[in-house]
């Protein structure tokens, strides 16, 4: 193989692999981004909460909706780590 060749097969992949990660990143930051939001609202039904038993309740749905979030950044590992080891075993 020439060089030229294998240099441009080198840019392509590593073209590939940084707009992967930049996709991986984007989506990270609209969902801490979401994140950030839904916390403010927490914030703010707790701030507005009349009863104690009010501010346990929106704690409560609150902490419930926490696992879903964190699995949302855990799909977005997952789908960048499939994306790369396909890149791998593809060549590009």
């Amino acid at each position: 193989m020439e060089t030229r060749e294998i240099g441009r097969l080198y840019m392509t992949a590593a073209g590939n692999a940084v707009a992967a990660i930049a996709d991986h990143n984007l989506k990270s930051m609209k969902l801490s981004g979401a994140s950030a939001l839904r916390s403010f609202g927490y914030l703010a039904q707790l701030a507005g909460a009349k009863t104690g038993m009010e501010a346990i309740e929106f704690s409560g749905a609150h902490y419930r909706n926490q696992p879903n979030a964190l699995g949302d950044f855990t799909d977005g590992l997952v789908d960048l780590a499939r994306k790369m080891r396909r890149m791998c075993l593809n060549g590009s």
